[in-house]
């Protein structure tokens, strides 16, 4: 028996001979005492209690007024029990005033406490259980008439047993309208038809059904469930719960139109997932995970982890690997992993697993597996027992609770007592305030007021624990008086709804800002080419704003050439079919009359059911110009090739890949047999060495300028002389060597004859010149002589200038000798550094210096190099007095190099500053500067003096570019 509360007015031990009936009867007691009856009225009004004791009499009141007082003020009805001593009359009086027992203390009074004693076992029991009945049934019917769900119940025969008051407004009926009434009467034929399949489906198989549909422009989940009496199976009458889900219909619908112009843009992908709980039942999957595993519906009907991971890892290569670590992360429930599955069929899948958490705590596990499209995930189906009332509630995933009209909790359905936690019970048990986030009591005081004062439903927005509700105040009127004894919250989860439509505008941003600002230009059209937006790339490409070609055709308005009219029709007919099409070339007529040239890519798209076609188009117009022009040059250059009269090869490694008609008269081979040649195989042997060394500097940038002999041989094993240049290139995108050949045997044999000549020619003045200076010097003795034994004065005069002439005439056959090597010998590539220490040795001076960067440098230059400085450095010497200090050092400039020769001497004078290079000029024999200008000017080198008079000699040498290098 239920425990039972006792109320007290007066002195409670006056009555404990009654109150000791209740705990006789089995019940638990508490008793609570009144001072007085204004006291009674006050507790009667803020709590509850099962029966109200008190005497007839009191004071200036009796019970007559006590019962019309709770009548008036008190909303429920306890069992009311006076005592007193009052006649027959009176007690019949406020029996019909509505008191429940009047216990009569006289001399019966042991047969009165036999009949209140019956009376506790069997009204007060009986009271108790239509209360709670009541009470129970207001507030269901109160809940179920709060949600914004259709819910009715219909029998077998399709005939309405309830509709609460959603479902009534949508069918336009009112009240009890649709008592004996079927589904037909307020429905079309075609309506009927598909309820009457649905609910058959139900009625046969006994099981839960849910289905769309949709009604007037609006949409509808609806689902039936079976009703059946607990000791049957068979179904009995059908509850139906219609959902309007018209807003989350329409909010993927925008999500998809707002994802449709991505996709066409971007390639986008998804994953396979499932989700389990913590006790591994399979709580969530999605289409994709199915197809991906090709999971039969057997296996995932059982929602069990463990076989579903036993199908799963029997198609996988590394088995053992798999159950290890599934081991660990049951063991684990934490951790997140992430790994790479390899299938038997050659498949491979990248998973990623982590704990599903709310708030910190662990309720299950989420794997999902990359590269995969996730379909619409399954939405688990309500599981709501319509056999009352409790079970909608229960089954809602809406937080559903009643307060009093102190925000104290009455009622909370399982979906909210879960949110709440261990504490729910506590907050019933001692009918707590509704929990809520600090700064909300307030709102919510004002709403739950306003609730009872209106009488009328509230709603607004609510933010608990971390999501976002739809909250309705919905108030519980009293079937009898109309008045608000309580009011039903109910929380509708609208998070995922916020976050779809933040989303939607995030993407639309988004999208807004790639489009806009493309460096491309993006024109989207129907298909019928006429324009509906443009981005600022396009307005650029054509002069034309987004609002001058909203609305405009391309075909009639003159944007594209008439030349390309036809091909663009023809790009849009592949569009119509779902093709894309490009790049092609498509000539544009800008807004400001001019004419250039386009690369488009079209591709078909569909946003709102619409057919689109998005236009992407870049300027390629100064490329066109490019390739005409490179086009216009490569024809020149393969003329120029073609034509050139020396050889030209493209190598690659060492493997000839290209070879010019001219290379074939060199060689005698037809271009195509030496392009299946290597080219050492026409190179001298002795001469590949060097060959390959030159090809190894060309590979690592240097320029090779002709020059360079080498020997190679032709088809009929004839030896050719050539000059080579080389060169790094890039031919048909790869790195080749691009190598010159100038046959130069008639000259290389002209040339050894005359080095012979000159080898021949040089030996003869030797001989000549040695015989010569014999006979000079015996002249110059006798000379000598002749001015020792003169005694005639007058003819030493003559005598001298014969001995004057003697030593001019042989001061120029010494010259002969220094000449006559000039030039002989062929130009080679010299150490800049080393021949100015080999100067430096002949005359051993110590303080002749030069700069680091000499030691790298080489010039091409005849071989007496060397005794060009030496004569400078003799010069110093010998004409500069105190020269203490002689520094060579370099100036690079625009058209090659400057050797700077410089000392601390006396220098020159300026008006001999020219006359030094000429022959005979200077204090001995005139021969030096003159000489070294000739060395100098066999390759092409110059020399000058541009030193100041008093600040030492400063002789600058020209070094062309192509006559010097780096090593």
């Amino acid at each position: 028996m239920v425990a039972i509360s006792i109320l007290t007015i007066g002195d409670p031990n006056q009555y404990t001979q009654i109150t000791h009936l209740f705990s006789e009867s089995g019940a638990k007691v508490s008793i609570s005492a009144a001072a007085d009856l204004k006291d009674a009225i006050h507790q009667l009004q803020t709590n509850h209690f099962d029966a109200v004791i008190s005497e007839f009499d009191l004071g200036k009141e009796n019970g007559l007024d006590f019962i019309a007082k709770i009548k008036k003020h008190i909303q429920y009805s306890p069992v009311t029990i006076l005592t007193g001593e009052q006649a027959q009359g009176v007690v019949k009086e406020a029996i019909k005033a509505g008191v429940d027992y009047f216990f009569l203390r006289n001399e019966e009074s042991e047969l009165e406490i036999i009949r209140l004693n019956r009376f506790i076992r069997q009204t007060v029991k009986q009271k108790q259980n239509q209360e709670a009945l009541h009470y129970a049934d207001t507030n269901f019917r109160t809940i179920v008439e709060a949600t914004d769900d259709s819910i009715y119940m219909v029998d077998r025969h399709f005939r309405y047993l309830f509709i609460n008051s959603p479902h009534q407004k949508r069918l336009g009926i009112f009240g009890e309208e649709y008592e004996s009434k079927s589904y037909k009467d307020l429905h079309t034929d075609d309506e009927t038809k598909r309820f009457v399949h649905s609910l058959n489906q139900v009625i046969t198989h006994s099981n839960y059904f849910s289905e769309e549909y949709e009604k007037d422009g609006r949409y509808y989940n609806r689902k039936f469930i079976p009703v059946r009496y607990q000791t049957s199976q068979q179904t009995l009458a059908v509850t139906v719960v219609s959902i309007d889900i018209t807003d989350r219909v329409k909010l993927e619908d925008e999500v998809a139109r707002g994802a449709s112009l991505v996709t066409a843009t971007f390639e986008s992908t998804s994953d396979g997932i499932f989700v389990v709980d913590r006790g591994g039942k399979i709580i969530n999957y999605n289409q994709k995970f199915l197809d991906m595993w090709f999971i039969p519906e057997t296996v995932i009907e059982e929602r069990d982890e463990e076989v579903l991971l036993a199908y799963i890892e029997d198609q996988l290569e590394d088995r053992e690997t798999f159950i290890e670590k599934l081991n660990y992360l049951k063991t684990h429930p934490e951790k997140e992993a992430f790994d790479v599955l390899e299938f038997r069929d050659g498949r491979i899948f990248e998973r990623n697993t982590l704990p599903q958490r709310i708030g910190g705590t662990i309720i299950g596990r989420v794997w999902s597996f990359r590269d995969v499209t996730e379909q619409r995930k399954t939405l688990s189906s309500l599981q709501i027992t319509q056999a009352n009332y409790r079970s909608v509630v229960e089954s809602t995933g809406d937080s559903i609770f009643m307060v009093d009209h102190e925000g104290c909790y009455l009622f909370m359905n399982s979906y909210h007592r879960n949110k709440l936690g261990d504490i729910a019970d506590k907050y019933l048990e001692k009918r707590m305030r509704v929990m809520l986030p600090p700064g909300e009591e307030q709102r919510f005081d004002q709403a739950l007021e306003r609730v009872f004062s209106t009488k009328r439903q509230l709603q607004d927005e609510f933010h608990w624990i971390s999501k976002d509700y739809i909250r309705r105040f919905t108030p519980v009127k009293d079937d009898d008086s109309d008045e608000v004894r309580a009011v039903t919250i109910v929380l509708t989860d609208i998070s995922d709804m916020k976050a779809a439509e933040q989303e939607v505008k995030n993407n639309e941003e988004r999208l807004k800002i790639l489009f806009d600002y493309a460096p491309e230009a993006y024109l989207l059209t129907d298909i019928k080419g006429t324009f509906i937006e443009s981005n600022r790339a396009a307005t650029e490409l054509t002069g034309y704003t987004p609002d001058d070609l909203r609305g405009r055709n391309i075909f009639t308005m003159g944007l594209i050439g008439s030349m390309h009219i036809t091909k663009t029709a023809v790009l849009f007919a592949k569009n119509a079919l779902g093709r894309p099409t490009g790049p092609d070339e498509v000539n544009i007529s800008k807004k400001d009359g001019k004419s250039l040239f386009a690369e488009v890519m079209t591709y078909p798209i569909r946003i709102r059911n619409q057919s689109l076609v998005m236009t992407i188009a870049r300027d390629i117009t100064e490329r066109k110009i490019s390739e005409e022009a490179l086009k216009q040059r490569e024809e020149q250059y393969r003329l120029l090739v073609n034509n050139a009269g020396e050889g030209v090869f493209v190598i690659r490694d060492t493997r000839i890949i290209f070879a010019n008609p001219k290379s074939s008269d060199i060689f005698g081979y037809s271009s195509i047999d030496l392009q299946n040649f290597g080219i050492m195989d026409i190179i001298h042997p002795d001469d590949q060495e060097e060959f390959s060394g030159l090809l190894e500097r060309a590979r690592h940038g240097e320029q090779i300028h002709a020059g360079v002999s080498l020997r190679a041989f032709t088809m009929a094993g004839e030896l050719r002389w050539l000059e080579v240049g080389m060169a790094e290139i890039v031919w048909q995108n790869q790195s080749s060597i691009l190598l010159l050949c100038m046959d130069v045997t008639k000259q290389k044999i002209a040339q050894d004859a005359l080095v012979q000549s000159n080898r021949k020619l040089n030996l003869l003045s030797s001989i000549t010149r040695h015989d010569v200076l014999n006979q000079i010097t015996i002249l110059l003795a006798y000379l000598d002589l002749l001015t020792k034994k003169n005694k005639d004065p007058d003819l030493e005069p003559f005598i001298a200038k014969q001995v004057e002439a003697t030593q001019s005439i042989r001061s120029q056959i010494v010259f002969t000798k220094e000449y006559q090597d000039v030039g002989v010998k062929e130009p080679q590539w010299q150490n800049l550094g080393a021949a100015i220490a080999a100067a430096k040795e002949v005359g051993r001076i110590q303080y002749v210096k030069w700069a680091d960067n000499l030691n790298s440098i080489e010039v091409y230059a005849d071989p007496l190099l060397e005794k060009v400085f030496s004569n400078l450095i003799s010069n110093s010497l010998m004409h500069g007095e105190h020269v203490s200090e002689i520094t060579f050092f370099t100036e690079e400039t625009p058209s090659g190099l400057i050797l700077i020769y410089e000392d601390n001497g006396i220098g020159i004078i300026e008006k001999n500053k020219k006359k030094i290079f000429h022959h005979g000029f200077g204090k001995n024999t005139g021969f030096g500067l003159f000489l070294s200008r000739e060395i100098l000017s066999i390759t092409g080198l110059s020399i000058s003096e541009t030193g100041k008079e008093g600040k030492g000699v400063r002789f600058e040498i020209t070094i062309p570019r192509n006559l010097y290098r780096l090593i």
